[in-house]
C-alpha cells in the first residue's frame, strides 16, 4: 500500500466517525505525521468525492444548534469557528428575541428573576447585548 493510499483510508476512517471539516480533517492527519502534500492530495480527492464539503458542514451544524431553540447566532458562530468553519452567506440567522424569550419562559417561571442571572444566562448561550437589553427592559 503507497503513503497516499494510507493517508486516504486514514482520511476516510476518520470520516467515518462524524463529518470533519477540511480544517479538522487536516489537523488529525498532521497529528499521524501524514506529509502535507499527501494531505493535500488526499483532501483534493475527497472534495472530488463530495466526502469533504466545508459548506453544507457549515450549514448543517449551523442549523442542528438554530434547531435547539437554546443558542444565539454569537454562540453558533463560536461553534462553527471551534470546527475551523465559517458561517455559511445563505443561512438564515437565528431569531434571537423569540429563542431568548422562550428559554427564559421555559427556564426562569417564578416571580420577577433576578436580571443579572438573567444577563449572565442569556450571555453564556451567545445572546447578542442588545438582545439582552430589550429582554431585560421589558421584565
Amino acid at each position: 500500500m503507497t503513503a497516499y493510499e494510507e493517508a486516504y483510508e486514514q482520511a476516510l476512517k476518520f470520516l467515518a466517525v462524524r463529518f470533519l471539516s477540511e480544517g479538522e480533517l487536516r489537523y488529525k492527519l498532521q497529528l499521524r505525521q501524514v506529509r502535507e502534500e499527501l494531505i493535500d492530495a488526499v483532501v483534493e480527492t475527497l472534495q472530488r468525492e463530495d466526502l469533504l464539503n466545508d459548506a453544507r458542514l457549515a450549514r448543517a451544524v449551523y442549523q442542528y444548534y438554530a434547531r435547539k431553540g437554546q443558542y444565539g447566532h454569537a454562540y453558533i458562530v463560536n461553534k462553527l469557528k471551534k470546527r475551523k468553519l465559517s458561517v455559511p452567506s445563505d443561512i438564515c440567522p437565528v431569531d434571537e428575541m423569540a429563542v431568548a424569550e422562550q428559554l427564559l419562559s421555559r427556564r426562569f417561571s417564578g416571580p420577577s428573576p433576578d436580571c443579572r442571572k438573567l444577563s449572565r444566562y442569556l450571555q453564556n448561550r451567545g445572546f447578542s447585548i442588545s438582545i439582552i437589553r430589550e429582554i431585560l427592559h421589558r421584565i
